[in-house]
């Protein structure tokens, strides 16, 4: 009994964090993302789940030993995979690239009217630094123009590089993209060779996905160099990241 009773309070205190959560997002930011959605629809389906709960408790039901058994299995098994996939995705958002590269990708984000996103201009910020530090590195700008977007992300990433004083000549804009598997695709078109050496640049959580997917495009060698995102953001956008990347090894995307 004790141990039916703290399963629930634990469901209503992961229910009230899950919504209390997605209060947050929508205040701070707004709900463009549409995973937002998860947090709502996880803390609406605890609820359900408590309350089955505790209708079956007041019902004298006594879930079958092996049947709890199995539920525990599967769950663990689920929280494993998961928690494996965001370790990798950590990892990969924080490792630091080698100097020297012949091109950094950096990879389009919101852009606001003109200007770049706060996303997408700590991305911006990394390559500024990167292109400063190795004068010989090109860079490809990749990304179209999306919704409420008065230009394409790429033509806004060259201009913010231009204003901050790297050269236009070494910018090479990619502005068809509307997605990441699009991004690398046309941006690989833009190299001089699939072998050449290539830093992508992105947010942290983004990092691990993108290069999977450049090498399977064909880029032989390639590493990532990550931004950081809002802390707020930080939930919302790893959790989202891990089930994108599920998703991918399961679709042999990656």
């Amino acid at each position: 009994m004790k141990r039916k009773k703290a399963v629930m309070i634990g469901l209503l205190i992961l229910a009230a964090l899950c919504i209390g959560y997605f209060v947050l997002y929508i205040t701070a930011v707004d709900t463009t993302n549409r995973f937002t959605w998860f947090w709502l629809l996880a803390g609406a389906g605890l609820l359900a789940c408590d309350g089955l709960l505790f209708f079956l408790q007041r019902q004298g039901y006594h879930m079958p030993e092996k049947l709890r058994l199995c539920i525990m299995a599967v769950a663990g098994l689920f929280v494993v995979i998961f928690l494996v996939t965001e370790g990798v995705i950590i990892g990969y958002g924080r490792s630091q690239p080698d100097q020297g590269a012949d091109y950094a990708i950096v990879l389009g984000a919101r852009v606001i009217g003109r200007r770049p996103s706060y996303n997408l201009e700590k991305r911006l910020e990394k390559a500024y630094d990167y292109l400063q530090e190795n004068p010989d590195t090109r860079a490809v700008l990749s990304g179209g123009r999306g919704p409420g977007e008065d230009i394409s992300e790429a033509q806004a990433m060259c201009d913010y590089l231009v204003k901050r004083g790297i050269s236009r000549e070494r910018l090479i804009p990619e502005d068809r993209s509307v997605n990441t598997d699009q991004n690398l695709e046309y941006s690989l078109k833009k190299l001089s060779s699939p072998k050449a050496k290539v830093v992508l640049v992105s947010n942290r959580f983004h990092i691990y996905r993108a290069v999977k997917i450049a090498q399977k495009k064909g880029m032989t060698h390639v590493q990532g160099l990550g931004s950081v995102i809002k802390w707020y953001t930080v939930p919302n956008m790893y959790v989202r990241e891990a089930f994108a990347v599920i998703k991918y090894k399961l679709c042999g995307q990656i």
